[in-house]
């Protein structure tokens, strides 16, 4: 007999299956019993939890410590409800504080006017689209390619008004087929004259670009999705006349101004970057006299420092990129670009971002010989003893390091692409050699906050003193 059978019975558990099929019902029952026992001991803690529960306290109990005296606690008196206007309930479907409802959305989203039917695109695409990729070829400039050019074009910016408008999924179909449109457009009008000959590749181009400008106004009346990428194309195709267009977009009011002729903040935005890309890309590039236009106009738009904060950059971008200090003879030779540039940077009603972007700007344009240095530098440093003042205030704020970036690139080239192009004044203040005895001093007391800050540290105690000894009134 083995040895096992003298063990406890829970050690007799763990033992070896060789004692056979008896040890195995040993087993078998001591587990069922335990857990029978178990499942006893549970049913009755939680039949007497049931009972206390349903039977609630008692309203009179003898206390322990007052038994011998016959000292009975009185029953409390039952808690009364609070009235219903006592009750504060937050709720759920209460707008959170400060809230603006979003404007309603413009007219022109659903809009539905088709410049041609569908019977005139058929004969359009017959007549015309087939002959055109001959014509773009050959490059001639004649009255029958210029009536099949007319055609052509016609036929591309009518068929982009026909997509349907009219249900949630027509809208999804219409915002992707617009983009494969206007990429298709473009490809075709821009490998237009690939003869040897530079004269006729320079008409074929002009007459392409000038019959697209002609036709494009229609479109800019159109819905939302047309009028914005009718802008991208006219950004897009490297034409300098089409900045008209363009600037008519930017100095157009409002649409909620002005429903017939105005236009929506987003188209207005996209024509400044369509403008900047004409201006860095286009082949020639506008005149003097065209970027004199577009410097006055942009001004104009400037002036109104409420408007968006985004766009406000963009055109800050534009009369950087315009390459202009902004002379014109009749009017004292006032340097109007940069005067324009310092009262943003000195307007305290603009956010911190627009101005450190007007700073980076009067970095880069032309200073004309009458610009005062000691305005400019005055402008600057006291700007960036606001900004750094307010950094070290709230120094965790995100903005702090693209603004104080922007104050550095107003002194200072940030690339030997910039560097080079110093030559024609865009690598910074220093670089100008007339001003550069005025600039140095503010550089050195403002690049010190300037690393703090894309260091991620609050300016030091130290180096906002020395800002501040060099802003003050001498």
């Amino acid at each position: 007999m083995s040895m096992n059978r003298h063990r406890h019975p829970s050690t007799r558990l763990h033992s070896d299956s060789k004692d056979g099929p008896v040890r195995n019902l040993d087993r078998a029952f001591f587990r069922a019993s335990v857990w029978s026992l178990d499942q006893t001991f549970y049913r009755l803690i939680a039949i007497a939890v049931a009972l206390m529960v349903i039977s609630g306290p008692s309203p009179a109990r003898a206390q322990p410590g007052n038994a011998k005296k016959g000292v009975v606690k009185k029953a409390e008196k039952p808690k009364v409800a609070p009235k219903a206007e006592e009750i504060k309930v937050d709720d759920p479907d209460a707008l959170p504080p400060g809230y603006q409802p979003p404007p309603p959305p413009l007219a022109i989203m659903d809009l539905e006017a088709p410049l041609a039917t569908k019977e005139e695109l058929n004969r359009l695409n017959k007549d015309y689209v087939g002959k055109f990729s001959k014509v773009k070829l050959e490059a001639k400039v004649d009255a029958e390619s210029l009536k099949i050019i007319e055609g052509f074009v016609r036929y591309r910016l009518a068929y982009m008004t026909t997509l349907p408008k009219d249900s949630r999924e027509d809208k999804k179909d219409t915002q992707e087929k617009l983009p494969a449109l206007h990429r298709s457009f473009l490809t075709e009008i821009s490998t237009a004259g690939l003869a040897k000959n530079p004269a006729q590749v320079t008409a074929i181009t002009n007459a392409i670009g000038k019959e697209v400008c002609k036709q494009m106004p229609e479109l800019l009346k159109n819905n939302f999705y047309v009028r914005l990428h009718s802008v991208m194309i006219l950004g897009e195709m490297d034409f300098a006349p089409a900045h008209e267009l363009l600037l008519q977009v930017i100095q157009a009011k409002d649409i909620n101004e002005d429903p017939d002729n105005g236009q929506p903040m987003a188209i207005k935005v996209a024509a400044t970057n369509g403008l900047i890309r004409l201006l860095t890309f286009a082949n020639p590039t506008p005149t003097v006299k065209e970027r004199m236009t577009i410097a006055h106009a942009v001004i104009g738009e400037l002036a109104n420092n409420k408007v968006l904060a985004w766009y406000q950059v963009r055109l800050i971008e534009v009369l950087r990129t315009l390459d202009i200090g902004g002379v014109e003879a009749g009017d004292n030779n006032r340097p109007f670009v940069v005067e324009a540039l310092l009262a943003i940077i000195r307007d305290k009603d603009r956010i911190p971002y627009v101005r450190a972007k007007a700073c980076y700007a009067i970095g880069r344009v032309p200073i004309p010989a009458g610009v005062n240095a000691n305005d400019v530098v005055a402008a600057v440093s006291d700007f960036a003893l606001q900004l750094a003042t307010a950094a070290a205030a709230q120094p965790n704020n995100p903005m702090w390091k693209s603004c104080f970036w922007d104050i550095y690139l107003a002194f200072h080239a940030f690339n030997t692409k910039d560097q080079d192009a110093e030559k024609k004044r865009a690598g910074g203040l220093l670089a100008v050699t007339s001003m550069k005895s005025v600039v140095q001093p503010a550089y050195d007391v403002i690049v010190p906050i300037v690393n703090d800050i894309l260091s991620g540290k609050a300016p030091s105690a130290a180096n906002l003193d020395k800002l501040k000894a060099f802003v003050k009134p001498k």
